[in-house]
């Protein structure tokens, strides 16, 4: 088990995310990392390597990739 970093700008991922790991009993923590004129959630999310397969996963389902 260790900590990963994820970050992001848009709201509606960060709460989304929060509710899949609330729901999954993943521990995390979440915090404004702000730039002056960006929001950004940053993410450390304490997990082993499944759940970081597993996060990676829900995170491809639920963003915007390039195809």
């Amino acid at each position: 088990m260790k900590w990963y970093n994820f970050e992001t700008s848009f709201t509606s991922l960060a709460r989304d995310l929060s509710t899949w790991l609330k729901g999954k009993k993943i521990k995390y923590e979440l915090s404004d990392a702000s730039v002056p004129g960006l929001l950004v959630y940053h993410f450390e999310i304490y997990t082993d390597g499944t759940g970081v397969d597993a996060i990676n996963r829900w995170l491809d389902e639920n963003t915007i990739t390039e195809c």
